[in-house]
This record gives C-alpha cells, structure tokens and sequence, in this order.
C-alpha cells in the first residue's frame, strides 16, 4: 500500500484480523511455520465469524478456502471486491475506492471479461462468485420453508487463470494458445527420467498427452517447453527432481505455477485409470489415445499420473466436466510413446525432423533473441495465414519438419499448384475467408454453452443478455462454416488441373472435406439468422408464435374500451420510468375517473392511472413473457445441442482448411525472400553412400531480405556429402566475416526444405535430416550459475550421444569459454569424433587455426574459410574487407585486433577465466582424445615460453665474447 491507500488502510489488518498475521493459521488448524501448511486456505477463529453481518460472513467463508485468489463478490449487478482484493482491484484494475473504513471498490457486470482478463494476465488466480438468486426468490424462499436468511445465496461459478481462459471475450485477440500443461516423473539412478506430461487448451478443449525418456539435461523435455511455452504448469508437490525443475524453470516465461499434493490433488497412475474408467465407462467411447495408453499398462505410468493431476486442477477450477465430456485428446508432439499405425492418431505414425530446444533458440525458429519476439524469425517469414486455426497448426509444422520425402513431394506439388493452375483460386479463397473468427475455439465454447455449467447455468443471476450473445456466437460459427465452403468451392473450375492428390482430397467435398450443405441448410430452415442476430432471440422458423394468447393484444382491446368509456378517442398508454402500460386521461375528465384507478404520475393537464384490469394484464404480461424467454432458451439451447452433435464434421472442415491455409502460406514464402528460389529435391536413402547438402547460390532467408535495401547478400554455395565430398566442413575465417550467418543459413535450408517450401537458393539437393543439433551464440546462464563453456559442453555432449548418420551438426566455436589449451583440445577431439565416428554431415566454424593444420589431410573433413581483403589500413593495423564468400582452404588469422577497429570494441578485450574440468556425458574416446591433446598444446606453449625467457636473459646479459655468450646460454638453459 501507499499513498492514500496506506493513509486510510495501513493498519487495519493488524488492528481488525489478528488472525492474518503471525498467528496465521490454515483450515486445518496448522500454523504457518509447520510442515504442511496450506497457504491457499485460512482459519477463521469463531468469535470473529460471530460478529459477521450475513454478507461479510458469506464472503468470508468462500475467501477463507480461496485465499491465493482473488475474489469478484456478485451484488445485484455489480462485482464487488473487500478487503485485500480490494488493493488488488485498486492497483490493477485502476479502481476507486468507496467510502468508509473498509477497504471495498468494484466495477458492472458489463466490465466482467475486460477485467477478469487483465487480472489474469497480470498472474492473479481470479475467483467468481455469482448470485444464484434473486431478492424475490430468496422471500419466496423465505415464505416456504420458513427460512431465516437475509443474504441471496451465492455460489462459485468460475475460478479463471492464465491456462483455464475459455470466453471469447478474453482471448479473441489472440489466436496464441495458452497452454496448461501438468508434468511428473519417474527418475531412474543415472540422473535420467520417464517424464509424464498433459498439455491442455482449455479454449479449444484439446488434450494433449505425452511421455518422454529424457536424459539428465532434460534434452527432450526442454524442446517441448521451448516450443509450447506453458502459461501455467500443474505439478506434484515435493516429487520433481532438481533437473526437471530447472528444465522448467529455463524453458518458460514466468507461468503460473500449481504444486498440488500428491495422491490426494495430483493422482498417481492407479487412482487416474480408476477415474478413466468410471468417466469413459464402455471403452467405444473412450478417446483412442486415452485407450492406447493404458494399453501400454505399467509403462505408461508418469503420463497418467499428469493426466491425473490434470484433472484435479481442472476439477478445482470447475472446468473437468466441460472440458473432459467434450474433448479432443491426441497424442503430444515429441513424444516417445509408440502406439500401432491407427487412423485415429495420424500424428503417431508420421516421421519429423527432430528440433530441440537448443536449435529452436539458436536459430531464433519461434522468438528471437532481442526480445523474445517474433520478428526476424523463420516463423514470422512463413506465417501469411488468414485463419487463426491455419496459423496455430503452419507452427506446428514449423518446429516439426517431415522426415518422409513422400509426405514432403506431397505439400511441394501443392505449392506447385497453388502457384501455378489455382493462383486465382488462392486468391478469391483468401478474400473469402478474411475476417473469419476462430472457429476451433467457438466450436469448443459452443459445445460447453450447450450444457449447464458455470457462468451459463441458467441459475445464475446475470443482467447482461447471455442468450443474445449465445446466439451471437452461434451464428458465427454458421456463418464461419458457410464462408468456408465457399472458400473451398473456388478451386472448383481448376479441380482436374491439380496435380497435388493431396490438395485435390482436400478441396473436394465428402472427401477431405465434408459435405457441410445439408448441415447448414438445416439451420438456415430452421430460424432467420440475422434477425435472431439483431433480437438477441430465435426468430423465424417454427419458433416466432410461442403464444397463443398475447396479452398485448388484450391490453390493445381494453384501451379501445377506456377510449369508448371516457368517449375521447385521444386516451393512450404511457411510459414513466419503470412503469409501463399508464392509462394518460385528460385533467377534464378526473370526475368520471372510477375510484380504483390508482393515480401515478401527472403532467400539465393530463393525469397518468394504472386501472385494476391494467394490473391483471401487466401480470398476464409478465408471466407471458417469462415462458416465452424461458421456450426461447430451451430453443436456443436445443438449436445449440443440434449443432454440436455434428462437431465431428465441423472439426473436419476445421482441420482441411487449416491445413490448406497452411499450404497457402507456405507457397507464398517465395514471394518474401529475397532473389532466386527452388524446390529442393531430395535423394532417398537407398541411392547413397552418405547423405548430401549441395546448395548452389543458397541465401539466409532472413538476413539476405533485411539487408537487400543496404547491401545485397551474398550467396553461397555449400557442398558437404555425397560421392568424394567430405561430409563434415571445418569453417575459419575473419570475426564478423560471415561465419555463424553461413551456419544458420544452411540450418534453415533444411528446415524449409523439410517444411516443404521452396529454399532461397537456385538449386538444392539432399537427403533426409533426422535430428539438428545446433550450437552457437554466447548463452551465459549467470542466474541459474552455468557458464557458456558448460552450456555448450551440455550441448555439446547431447550432440555426440544422440546424433546419427543422418543428423545434421551446426557448432560455432567451440571451446572458446575456457583456456586456449583446452578449448582447442575440446574442438579436435569433437571434429574427429564427427568425423569419423558418426560421420554425419556437419559445419564447424573455429577460430582455432591449428585445427585446419591438424585435419589438413583428414579426408573426412574439408577445409574451407569466408574470404576477405586485408590491405591499407593505419597505424600498422591493416584494414579487412569481409568478401562473405565462402572459399577452399583455411584463413591464416582471425583478424580479431583488426576487426575490434570496425565495431568500436576495446583494443584487448579481457579474456575469459582458465577452466579445466570437464564432463557432460560425452563418449570415452572424446574425453580421452582431448585429455591428450590438451596435454600436447600445453607442452607446446610450455617450449615456446621457456624458449622466450632463454632468449630475454642472454639478451639481458653483458657479454663481449663467444665464450661468454655460451656460458650465458648454458646457465639460461638452467633457470
């Protein structure tokens, strides 16, 4: 608190709940300082409850059980926040405070989503608690069973955080998902683990499930965090070893973190296939891969038990019912688990390019380096779809390059027609489909209106029309679905033409995309859409006479009737604030007013008059119009339940345009690089000795369009492979010549390549890429206490232990985070290792010179540099002029002195500190070449030293003769 704040609320908490300070208790009876203690919840002692109003007693009974959230208090049509939320409310919400010694502020009903979304983003756990009752039924209440309440009942209606968002009105802005994801493990004793994971969507009701066998840097569980970023983790109190823990607190960006108890809050395996069963019951309609993983039985073990433990969050947060009744479960990307060929989990059998977490940061795939964002990423060259569920799964594709050259073929010949027979049809597809809303995630929320549930329970008291925006939405997703089988019904004309099979199953109708027509025409028969839109109710149709007898009609009759009576045809009704249906009588006609006519308002010669008939009506009215709204809901709710029954086809029309969308953004990536492109081809396997990378004239994708205005890029041609050519390039070269840019360009080759977009280069042969390893950059981890030399040994030895022949290895100077003795040690025995023990196609960048002289006849290893000029310059330190060029042979220098000149650096940069240890888990022969190597160098610079000292003295010396100089030499030689 401060300010204001402090002045008027400093010390109540002290002076009016002692029980909050350090005598804090948990509704256990623990102490804050015991084992145990359960910050979420409070001890309310009961001579303080006593003295409680019935408001302040209901509030604090739900606050005591919720005290890590905060608490919206519905009164009437307000949110009320007390207390210690109120600072919150205040602070975040930019809220005033009311008046009086409590601390109390609150915002409409109108403002519900805008602030629940800015409290969540801002990491507050958000707790609502709705009316479910009115003042008028509480005394019907009352009347009935001789109740003595005074306060309406309330009941928690939603419980909202950064992972459990599902209203549109908090995340129609971003089509990002906010993903959940609860995570154990089961370690083994070699510092290894079988991690268990679940990944939820909550906006989209996806589960994602998965299990991984990693090792002791977490390699794999890492690359899933780096490419998911979890908004919210769900985890097992006291059971994650430190490397999990680490793992998940590098690869995230400050989530929302749940430490449940186990057991109890986060199920073990058993109690979770318990729960499964009891759900799902008859196992035809259990979700496939629910069902393929406990048939892996005992194996399977973490991944349920983070299913488990997914479930109980999502139970507390009311959320399990929803989303688990109508959601879509598959199988985690990245995992391990193997599962049989099944038509119902496409993603187990397609075979990816694997990219770890490592080379997704190095190569700046999703966030760049600067500020985590995405321009100047490869994501951000690709993504031109027009659909947020094209552009969730273009990401998807992204990180998970095909390793099947048939798959690959596939999407090139869709690029190729999509550039070629149906540009146009592109064209018109997109204008189509501009605008169009997130159909994935309003088929989710369409599927949970149509139950009774939270906020949309029919129970809970809103003043905000939630029918009119149920049929809002309702009508988008219609009209959403009609745009899209217009949007497919423009390759109609060019259909033949196609000479992609896949594209062809896609635009069809029936086949890759479903026959939506019969589906839509229902609806359209069945109420008027856009007059349902603008009335907030269903209209047309058989919907539009719910009444038999329209009490309107009635009340028409009898003010004919009065006007007859009084025999003044001017007589009419009028409103006056909340009064409806006044009987407005001229002044002059008061004598013949009959004496039951209650008089309610006036003007200057008229008198306003609620008639006892008028009464009856207005009741008959209301009544009425109550079983009209509540048939109108039940309506609604049955037109909405019809339309979720089809959400199998639904979804499929989803999945084809998203990936149409997705072909559509990969074919126009040309159009974003700058200079010549090409379609890769690829050599299979079979047709090899060894796998091959030659690029003519290859560009960085990036680099070469951000500098093309200033400097034209220069291109490359990079051969590593196939026939004679040696697989793995030992790159030198002048600092800032262009090294690390060739590294990341060649990367990015294959990624494109894989993804099945054309590369910027004129031609492009290769075989299949399995895994990239990638290591570059400087990363010092100075918070979590790691060095550059251990993160890129880590790296490193992940690189050595996992890599085949097929990988691909990308290492940028390594070894210079520690004495030049070791790191040029380090770098020979890992080229050699490369080399001639993997043998996989790789790129090694070094400004160790001796390693060009060390491997000059190694024929498994080329020697090639990036050129420059070297030439004029002053004061004896000669000018560079990097060519960028890649060139045969070795460069000589590194020009370090000279290249500190062009980028302004200090003249003798301080050097990093001499580490000798090392160890991450790399092969024997490795460890030992290098020990050996080492060795040798030190004894080297060793000679060289004592040679120098040798010269200094004799030179220090006074000698006149032969005979002295020798006798100099001789005691120098001594020293």
């Amino acid at each position: 608190l401060s300010g204001e704040a402090l002045e008027r609320f400093g010390g109540r908490i002290s002076r009016k709940f002692s029980f909050l300070g350090k005598n804090r208790k948990d509704s256990s009876g623990r102490r804050h300082d015991w084992p145990n203690f359960d910050s979420r919840t409070l001890f309310l002692p009961a001579e303080f409850v006593k003295g409680l109003t019935g408001g302040q007693r209901q509030w604090w009974e739900f606050k005591a059980k919720h005290m890590d959230k905060v608490l919206l208090f519905k009164m009437g049509k307000f949110y009320e926040m007390f207390e210690m939320d109120a600072h919150v409310g205040a602070q975040d919400l930019d809220l005033q405070y009311m008046k009086g010694e409590q601390p109390h502020c609150g915002f409409p009903e109108k403002n519900y989503f805008e602030n629940v979304e800015k409290l969540v983003r801002k990491g507050h756990r958000v707790l609502v608690v709705e009316q479910t009752e009115t003042p008028e039924q509480l005394e019907e209440r009352k009347r009935k069973t001789g109740s003595k309440d005074k306060v309406v009942r309330r009941e928690i209606c939603a419980i909202i955080t950064k992972g459990t968002m599902v209203d549109s009105g908090m995340i129609s802005d971003n089509a990002e998902p906010s993903f959940l994801a609860a995570v154990t493990e089961k370690a083994d004793n070699y510092g290894g683990s079988l991690v268990g994971l679940c990944v939820v969507d909550a906006s989209r009701a996806l589960f994602m499930l998965g299990q991984v066998e990693d090792d002791s840097a977490r390699t794999k569980l890492r690359s899933i965090l780096t490419e998911l970023r979890p908004v919210e983790l769900v985890l097992p109190l006291g059971l994650l070893t430190d490397a999990t823990q680490k793992a998940l607190r590098e690869q995230t960006r400050k989530p929302l973190i749940s430490q449940l108890v186990p057991s109890k809050e986060f199920w073990d395996a058993e109690q979770t296939t318990k729960e499964i069963r009891t759900s799902y019951g008859a196992s035809d309609v259990m979700p496939t891969v629910l069902q393929k993983i406990l048939e892996l039985g005992v194996s399977s073990e973490p991944v349920l038990s983070a299913f488990g433990g997914c479930i109980c969050y999502l139970r507390q947060s009311l959320l399990d019912g929803q989303l688990l009744q109508l959601g879509r479960f598959e199988l985690l990307p990245g995992s391990d688990l193997s599962f049989e060929h099944s038509a119902a989990i496409p993603e187990a059998a397609e075979a990816h390019m694997v990219l770890d977490s490592a080379a997704l940061d190095n190569l700046e795939i999703l966030e760049n380096s600067s500020n985590c964002g995405v321009a100047g990423t490869l994501l951000c060259l690709l993504d031109h779809c027009i659909t947020p569920f094209g552009r969730r799964l273009l990401k998807q594709w992204i990180v998970r390059p095909l390793c099947n050259i048939e798959s690959i073929v596939q999407r090139q010949n869709a690029v190729v027609d999509m550039q070629g027979v149906a540009e146009n049809a592109v064209s018109e597809f997109r204008r189509e489909l501009s605008g169009i809303p997130d159909l994935e995630r309003l088929l989710a929320r369409l599927s949970a209106n149509s139950g009774e549930n939270g906020r949309h329970s029919q129970k809970v008291v809103l003043y905000e029309d939630a029918a009119k925006k149920q049929i809002k939405e309702l009508v988008a997703a219609l009209r959403g679905f009609q745009k899209l089988v217009k949007a497919v019904s423009c390759f109609g004309n060019c259909l033949p033409q196609l000479k992609s099979a896949r594209l062809r199953s896609l635009l069809t109708f029936g086949k890759g995309f479903p026959d939506l027509k019969p589906l839509l025409q229902y609806f359209e028969d069945s109420f008027d859409w856009s007059e349902s839109e603008a009335n907030g109710r269903v209209t047309g149709g058989d919907h539009s006479n719910l009444s038999a007898s329209d009490p309107r009609e009635k009340l028409e009759s009898y003010l004919k009737s009065q006007q007859k009576f009084f025999k003044n045809p001017e007589i009419s009704y009028v409103t006056v604030g909340k009064d409806t249906y006044l009987l407005e009588i001229p002044e002059e006609l008061h004598t013949k007013v009959p004496s039951d006519y209650e008089l309610r308002s006036s003007r200057k010669g008229f008198c306003r008059y609620w008639t006892p008939r008028v009464k009856e009506l207005l009741q008959e009215l209301s009544l009425c119009e109550n079983e009209k709204e509540a048939a109108l809901r039940g309506i609604l709710q049955t037109l909405t339940k019809r339309f979720c029954d089809d959400h199998d086809h639904w979804l499929s029309a989803i999945r084809a345009v998203s990936e149409l969308d997705a072909l559509m953004s990969i074919s126009s990536a040309r159009l974003h690089m700058d200079g010549m492109t090409c379609l890769p081809t690829f050599v299979p396997a079979s047709q090899l000795a060894k796998p091959v990378f030659r690029a003519k004239a290859l560009r960085h994708p990036i680099v070469a369009v951000s500098t093309a205005a200033s400097t034209p890029f220069v291109p490359n041609d990079v051969v590593l492979g196939g026939g004679s050519n040696p697989e793995v390039m030992l790159l030198t070269g002048p600092n800032m010549g262009g090294k690390s840019t060739l590294l990341r360009q060649v990367c990015l080759g294959m990624i494109l390549a894989q993804i099945g977009s054309e590369v910027p280069a004129e031609s492009l042969e290769l075989s299949l890429t399995d895994r990239l390893f990638v290591r570059m950059g400087a990363k010092d981890q100075i918070m979590t206490g790691q060095s550059t030399f251990l993160i890129e040994l880590l790296e490193t030895a992940v690189m050595l232990r996992c890599a085949t022949q097929n990988s691909f290895v990308a290492l940028d100077e390594l070894g210079r985070g520690t004495a030049t003795s070791d790191g040029q040690a380090i770098a020979h025995a890992v080229l050699h290792y490369l080399a001639h023990n993997v043998q996989c196609r790789g790129m090694f960048s070094s400004h160790y010179h001796k390693l060009a002289s060390d491997f000059a006849n190694d024929p498994s290893v080329s020697l090639c540099h990036m050129a420059c000029k070297v030439g004029g310059g002053n004061n004896e330190l000669e000018a560079v002029t990097f060519l960028y060029k890649l060139t045969s042979g070795s460069c000589p220098k590194s020009y370090g002195v000279n290249v500190a000149r062009i980028a302004g650096k200090p003249k003798f940069p301080s050097h990093a500190h001499v580490s000798r240890s090392f160890h991450a888990g790399m092969p024997e022969s490795v460890l030992r070449r290098a020990a050996l190597q080492s060795a040798k160098l030190e004894k080297e610079v060793e000679s060289h030293c004592h040679e120098a000292d040798v010269i200094k003295t004799i030179l220090d010396a006074s000698v006149d003769s032969a005979e002295q100089l020798r006798t100099a030499w001789e005691k120098a030689k001594l020293i």
